[in-house]
């Protein structure tokens, strides 16, 4: 037992060390993953590898997701998550350019844009002159967009229920930490290959 304490605490160091912000939990869903039994690289059936396997179920999933929403949504007059995920963003920027939304929200920029003007026409958000630049606007929730996201909250968390009840709480937290790594990874990288051409991100992201 003490031989076993003292190789998890080695593991634990060598981790933390090239990790420095880690969480506890974060290294115990690592420790889990590095030492599954099964061959990482697996393929379906129908051949088709781990990779492309995880990225039809997110696919799929946020599918299934949005279906929800939009369903949900409708009861307090919102179209769809997008817009609702926008408005929520904006509630936490406080008054932010626009461009600086968009870029939050990893959208394209024409889409971003169509999303904010949708969100101006529904009264749902102001638009306003940026005083230190004449050129750009800025943009904050009013307070009919606040009285919306607090009435589709309800509603919001029986999408959480419908969506990932079926994890026990211990299997949501693993998830939770996958993903949180997934998302730290590519945030980082995000304004290096926002503009990169296919191969220098592909280079930039794995290091081949």
């Amino acid at each position: 037992m003490k031989n076993k304490v003292v190789e998890l605490v080695t593991l634990w160091a060598e981790y933390e060390e090239k990790n420095p912000n880690l969480t506890i939990e974060e290294f115990c869903v690592n420790y889990l993953a590095s030492h599954e039994h099964k061959p990482l690289h697996i393929a379906d059936q129908q051949g088709i590898p781990l990779n492309g396997q995880l990225a039809e179920l997110i696919g799929k999933l946020n599918k299934y997701a949005s279906m929800y929403c939009k369903k949900a949504l409708a009861h307090v007059g919102l179209d769809n998550l997008e817009d609702w995920v926008y408005l929520i963003s904006l509630w936490e920027m406080g008054t932010p350019k626009k461009s600086e939304l968009i870029y939050e929200m990893v959208s394209e920029f024409p889409s971003g844009i169509d999303i904010i003007k949708r969100l101006v026409k529904a009264e749902l958000v102001e638009e306003f002159p940026d005083e230190q630049d004449k050129r750009s606007k800025r943009l904050k929730i009013n307070q009919k967009g606040i009285d919306i996201l607090s009435q589709s909250f309800p509603y919001m968390e029986k999408v959480g229920s419908m969506a990932f009840d079926t994890l026990s709480e211990g299997e949501k937290v693993m998830v939770l930490n996958i993903l949180k790594r997934l998302d730290n990874f590519h945030t980082g990288h995000y304004k290096t290959i926002r503009t990169a051409e296919f191969e220098e991100a592909f280079e930039v992201l794995t290091g081949r």
